[in-house]
């Protein structure tokens, strides 16, 4: 009996290892490199004697995918942790976490268009998303030493290998600095940034607090490529050259946003409020007319033509001109935006009715647990949107009476199926940063403990690297195979 076990051991060891899996570059493997990463590994039997598995590897299974186990009742061999921002402290949402099969392939650089619904890189074996205190639990993770995790929001990724997954256990990663997003390239995979600099806003500081390395920092056009590039908008009052000026080098905000090239160079343009309509379509600035960064006719096409081909932007308050004065009606039309940047009502009531509202009022609790539930207070609060439409925007908070929109996200291009999206735009009809400094020593002025406007920025920048979803339905897990 004993050698009939045996028999059936090897055999069922055989059928899993036989196949070689050569990987599906269609569905994200790495064809060169996906090889067979071990057989199955049976259940230790403490020295006994030998144990049969209660249940053989899945059928024609490679690489670690064989090492899934069947545990009995409800017990299921899992990974749990929970996901931060570079900076190890700050929790993040919607990030996928999963245990690849093979080595997942080199991200594109630039604009992409990138929709849920897609099978992650690596040939995923078991997916989960975090949740609104950035905790995930993976569930049938396989067993055995080194198992690789991958921890993906957009362009940011990060690679690790858990030492030891042990049999119907539950292993709790529990050290921040192996379960955050990488600080720089060296760690792993970033999106590339574009900053407009802005006298009003310094949403730039934002960058350093969550923890990007300094390194990454630099001059766009420099001839050398920083994960964040910066280039200068209107620097006011007239006479403080430190306001709203990025590091030495740093070249005219025209050179970004007059020309579409450069602009799908990167993922994200995070655009500072300058401080005044800074169009020639608009209002003038009363200090100095014309405006020292114009934008033209020729940005605003730009601008819209790297949004429906999968770029992202993020504005506050008087950015609202990108919208407002788009050659394209439908993004045009998004919303009722009379602008001059009137002021607000404070604070803020965030929108909880459709799932990732929610989820913005529930991760600002566990982040600001003293604050009321469900609300926000930014440094100033605007009222240039009278109103936006649906299903081109999605509302995130409101304030003030009438009820005007204080934060909203759009999908680009306005008004195709949602099978057609690639690009993202966010709102906020706010200041969250008048107090920092973003000069040419930057960022040395960025000295202010980080605030609550500030930590919604983060959710929102975050959310904006994610993969392009229906924003009133909830995250899904990307699927597997």
């Amino acid at each position: 009996m004993r050698a009939a076990f045996l028999l059936l051991g090897a055999l069922a060891t055989t059928a899993c290892s036989a196949t070689k899996d050569e990987g599906d570059p269609s569905l994200g493997d790495d064809a060169s490199t996906g090889k067979d990463s071990g057989g199955f590994v049976p259940p230790d039997d403490g020295g006994a004697g030998f144990d049969v598995p209660a249940e053989a590897p899945p059928p024609g299974c490679t690489g670690i995918r064989c090492n899934q186990v069947k545990c009995g009742g409800t017990t299921t061999t899992t990974v749990s942790g929970t996901v931060y921002a570079p900076n190890g402290t700050l929790p993040l949402y919607n990030v996928i976490v999963y245990v690849p099969n093979l080595k997942p392939l080199p991200l594109g650089k630039g604009a992409t268009c990138d929709r849920c619904g897609a099978i992650a890189s690596g040939d995923p074996i078991v997916t989960a998303l975090t949740d609104a205190k950035g905790q995930f639990t993976l569930k049938d993770v396989p067993v055995g030493d080194s198992i690789p995790l991958v921890m993906q929001l957009g362009k940011w990724r990060r690679q690790i290998t858990i030492p030891t997954v042990k049999k119907c256990e539950e292993t709790k990663l529990t050290d921040a600095s192996l379960t955050r997003l990488p600080k720089n390239r060296d760690e792993g995979d970033m999106p590339r940034i574009a900053v407009t600099t802005g006298a009003a806003d310094k949403i730039a500081c934002m960058l350093p607090k969550i923890g990007i390395d300094l390194k990454e920092f630099g001059p766009g056009s420099s001839g050398k490529e920083y994960a964040v590039e910066f280039y200068n908008g209107a620097q006011l009052p007239l006479g403080e050259p430190w306001i709203g000026k990025g590091p030495p080098g740093t070249p005219d905000a025209t050179v970004l946003w007059d020309d579409l090239a450069k602009l799908k160079t990167y993922d994200m343009v995070i655009i500072s409020c300058e401080g005044y309509e800074a169009s020639t379509m608009g209002p003038k600035s009363p200090t100095t007319d014309p405006w020292p960064h114009p934008q033209t006719p020729k940005s605003y096409q730009a601008m819209t033509d790297y949004l429906s081909q999968g770029g992202r932007i993020f504005t506050t308050d008087f950015e609202y001109t990108w919208y407002k004065y788009s050659p394209d009606a439908a993004l045009r039309g998004v919303g009722t935006i009379p602008g001059g940047a009137p002021g607000g009502a404070s604070p803020i009531t965030l929108d909880t009715s459709f799932p990732k509202g929610k989820a913005l009022a529930d991760w600002l609790q566990v982040v600001e647990p003293t604050a009321p539930y469900a609300q926000v207070t930014c440094d100033y609060t605007f009222d240039n949107v009278n109103a936006v439409t649906k299903p081109a925007s999605q509302t995130w908070t409101s304030s003030g009476t009438p009820t005007h929109p204080r934060f909203f996200t759009i999908n680009t291009p306005v008004g195709k199926p949602l099978e057609e999206q690639c690009g993202k735009a966010v709102h906020l009809d706010a200041h969250i940063n008048h107090t920092d400094k973003v000069d040419e020593g930057f960022p040395a002025g960025c000295v202010a403990p980080i605030k609550q406007g500030e930590k919604a920025f983060a959710f929102f920048f975050f959310d904006l690297a994610a993969c392009i979803q229906n924003e009133g339905e909830a995250p899904a897990p990307p699927p597997i195979k």
